[in-house]
């Protein structure tokens, strides 16, 4: 496993991760599934982390607008799902799949879903999280109460979890 994890332009810091984006369990897999960039464990919480390059703005009131900020959203979401299957069934063996030698995965964690957007404005990450939050199914959220955070590229290396 590489110490970064090069994705959306930016440089993520890439200790006891898992590059479920490039598995072979996902590759395989075709049209229809889709996958957060990677998985890692940070502090007994499993995160599944997405990058963007960009979003849309969450205070453009404009129709066009509207739409291309919910279909992003809906694609997420989307992502954080199918991942968090993938991932499961990877580790109950479901899949012929395994983890690389050096991602140690947890025994017992919580749930991190963490979008980093390059070049976005800090104070639009509010209004997007808490779309995100609000879109997760209910059974999602009750079943596996994931945390939910949206950074912006110089929040996520001041938080460590991006190279300059």
């Amino acid at each position: 496993m590489a110490d970064a994890i090069k994705e959306s332009g930016m440089y993520f810091i890439a200790e006891n991760a898992f590059h479920i984006e490039k598995s072979r369990s996902y590759t395989n897999l075709g049209d229809g599934v889709r996958s957060v960039e990677f998985v890692c464990v940070k502090d007994d919480k499993l995160w599944f982390v997405e990058a963007k390059r960009t979003f849309a703005d969450p205070n453009n009131p404009s129709e066009e607008n509207f739409k291309k900020f919910q279909s992003e959203i809906d694609d997420v979401c989307k992502k954080f799902i199918h991942s968090l299957n993938l991932y499961s069934s990877i580790e109950v063996g479901v899949t012929e799949d395994i983890f690389p030698s050096d991602f140690v995965p947890p025994e017992k964690v919580s749930l991190v879903f963490l979008l980093v957007i390059k070049n976005h404005e800090l104070k639009w990450c509010k209004k997007i999280k808490q779309k995100l939050t609000d879109v997760l199914p209910l059974y999602l959220k009750k079943i596996w109460e994931p945390e939910v955070y949206v950074l912006n590229h110089k929040a996520a290396r001041d938080d460590n979890l991006t190279t300059a």
